[in-house]
């Protein structure tokens, strides 16, 4: 297909998409505050993580067909199999997937140290990220998939064709960690975000940057709701944890690090 409008959004614009994102999501939040119950979903927050969702998938389908994309060309832009990038890259970022969430752990732990959240903040944080099972999909399975959707299907795409490489990768995942509204998740929104914005610069598929979000997403719901700390502040669990990563994230430089297709 055709792509139109390939240099939108803009820096500017992507921070305006955000803002409507916002927008819808207070709506629907409105919406469906009556028939909470009957989606399975009694607190607010856990409302809030639905229609966050929702509206992220509202705005990316509509700027899909506005810029005449079609979901294959967007997952996965060059000439080369899906099957073979399954292969080759999606177990790399599995393996590899844990030396960024120990980082994303360790900055969340200084920040926290830095500037101690209260415990209304706490709560919500335990509410937002309580295991029932519609918290477990959104936060886990469609979440992942949306916001890679919207975040580097779209914005990242237009922004590598306006701004240099590093500054288009980076300006992404600070619009990726503004869109999450608090200096919590903004710190590790945008840490996220420079790593699944280079697999995706580097590997043009929205596939592995799925994978990852996937598991970082399952991977802090499982701590907020065992207690742990990240990696449990466990010398071996922390080696265990590294023994495999560090080498996947070697390999996996090696093998993104051809030219882009």
């Amino acid at each position: 297909m055709n792509e139109r409008h390939t240099t939108f959004p803009s820096a500017l614009e992507a921070f305006f998409l955000v803002v409507c994102t916002w927008a819808i999501e207070y709506l629907m939040i409105c919406a469906m505050y009556d028939i909470r119950r009957w989606l399975g979903v009694d607190d607010f927050y856990g409302l809030a993580t639905i229609a966050r969702v929702l509206a992220s998938g509202l705005i990316f389908t509509a700027l899909l067909h506005w810029k005449n994309l079609d979901y294959r060309d967007l997952f996965h832009a060059p000439q080369t199999t899906t099957a073979a990038t399954m292969a080759a890259v999606v177990p790399l970022v599995l393996l590899a997937t844990p030396c960024l969430f120990l980082v994303m752990g360790e900055l969340n732990d200084l920040l926290q140290a830095a500037f101690p959240p209260g415990s209304d903040v706490s709560e919500r944080c335990k509410d937002m990220l309580a295991p029932r099972p519609p918290q477990i999909i959104m936060v886990c399975v469609l979440a992942p998939v949306v916001e890679e959707m919207l975040f580097r299907g779209i914005i990242l795409r237009s922004f590598l064709r306006q701004y240099e490489r590093g500054y288009a990768i980076l300006g992404s995942a600070v619009v990726f960690g503004f869109a999450h509204m608090n200096i919590y998740q903004l710190v590790g929104g945008i840490t996220f975000g420079v790593a699944a914005g280079w697999l995706y610069e580097r590997s043009r598929s929205l596939i592995p940057g799925m994978v990852m979000h996937a598991v970082i997403n399952s991977g802090v719901m499982l701590l907020a709701n065992t207690g742990a700390g990240t990696a449990d502040n466990n010398p071996t669990t922390l080696a265990l944890m590294l023994l495999p990563a560090l080498p996947a994230c070697y390999m996996l430089r090696r093998v993104l690090a051809g030219p882009v297709q």
